[in-house]
């Protein structure tokens, strides 16, 4: 009886495999990922989301197996002593409360660390531009640089001026191209092909959330990493995930905002007309929910945009806003709905290339950005923060 049982296990499983190029365990169904060409090709299918939280569900421990197993830091370390690069938690509310009434938040539990709460007061460390902090579940963003601390103090030691061939005098002041591009170094930057119905948020409480998405799909950070803005759970395409919290000043706020490209098909056919309304502006009510407060209500025009027909009920959108289901809402105005919904471009950073075959072709598709793209995000940076001089 258990030598049959055996059997057909092993003929199911040998099945699994051929047809879907996965491989079953006695937690669930795992991905088999595969490499191309520098860009991690997941064998995840749109069809099979519900496949994706069965398996996410049956048994988070193996998802995080590899990385635990590993040398490196991961999403869910959280310092208990100090280091060269550490600070205590108190110290991270310097600028907006007294020491006493930071350890107050910490011994309430109020403030957690990498979504873990911390009770200790003074003896908890947090490691800049790497652990992510959050007050009543609102994580504190900047908190690095409200407190003037620099990348230039973060830096691991791996990157020590020894390795680099500089002494401490001789060492570029910060600012210079040099200096930004060697910050970058000790930060991980990934492109990734979002699937409909995954949430952007690090969260991992929420069914479907990103994190748990990329991790699904093959992809073992070294440290806490979170995505630079947003896509809706609606929307597929690329997006941006990092552990340089520097990213999401330097692209998302302030007059540096960075270009986004959309492909947006709706349940209609579109005129001129409604194109010349779109790149002009159209006025929406939006909510913003920010981290240190209630939310804002805006009713405001969209800034001028381009947008280019490239199908009877499809257009290609350029925006440099980033308002709360932005696009959904143009379209509303004008009586469409939108039907499809896919991003195939952000800061000059692109999905795909199609023709070539090259990229992140379909969901789950992720990979690590390459030198020409790093390129981009040191120019971001250093656009950033010559604005904040200003």
């Amino acid at each position: 009886m258990i030598l049959k049982y055996l059997q057909r296990s092993l003929v199911f499983a040998l099945l699994v495999v051929l047809i879907t190029g996965e491989s079953v365990c006695a937690f669930g169904i795992l991905p088999l990922a595969t490499v191309s060409r520098g860009y991690y090709k997941s064998t995840f299918k749109p069809s099979t989301l519900d496949q994706r939280r069965i398996y996410l569900q049956s048994d988070r421990l193996i998802l995080r197996q590899s990385r635990d197993e590993g040398d490196g830091g991961h999403l869910n370390d959280i310092p208990t002593s100090s280091s060269d690069n550490a600070i205590r938690l108190n110290k991270v509310f310097k600028a907006t409360h007294s020491r006493r009434e930071a350890d107050k938040l910490i011994a309430s539990g109020r403030i957690s660390v990498n979504g873990k709460a911390v009770e200790s007061k003074g003896g908890f460390f947090v490691v800049p531009y790497r652990d992510e902090i959050a007050l009543d579940g609102n994580i504190i963003h900047g908190w690095e640089k409200m407190n003037a601390i620099t990348i230039q103090n973060t830096a691991s030691q791996n990157q020590s001026e020894n390795s680099k061939g500089q002494s401490r005098q001789g060492r570029k002041i910060a600012g210079t191209r040099m200096d930004l591009e060697a910050s970058t170094e000790q930060f991980e930057y990934v492109k990734y092909f979002k699937p409909l119905g995954v949430t952007c948020t690090t969260d991992r409480r929420v069914m479907d959330n990103i994190i748990d998405s990329i991790l699904y799909d093959g992809l073992n950070p070294r440290h806490r990493i979170f995505p630079v803005g947003r896509l809706d759970k609606e929307t597929s395409g690329l997006i941006v995930l990092t552990s340089d919290g520097r990213m999401v000043n330097a692209v998302l706020r302030g007059e540096k905002k960075q270009p986004k490209i959309y492909k947006v098909k709706v349940d209609g056919r579109l005129e001129e007309q409604d194109l010349q309304r779109l790149r002009s502006g159209i006025t929406i009510k939006t909510v913003a929910q920010r981290s240190e407060g209630a939310a804002t209500t805006l009713i405001a025009k969209t800034k001028p945009c381009k947008v280019e027909l490239i199908g009877p009920c499809s257009c290609q959108m350029t925006l440099v806003e980033g308002r709360n289901r932005q696009i959904r809402k143009m379209m509303q105005a004008l009586g469409f709905k939108v039907v499809r919904l896919h991003r195939i471009e952000f800061m000059g950073i692109q999905l795909a290339d199609i023709s070539l075959s090259k990229g992140l072709i379909k969901p789950g598709d992720w990979a690590y950005l390459d030198k020409e793209e790093m390129k981009l995000v040191t120019r971001a940076l250093k656009a950033a923060e010559e604005a904040a001089i200003e």
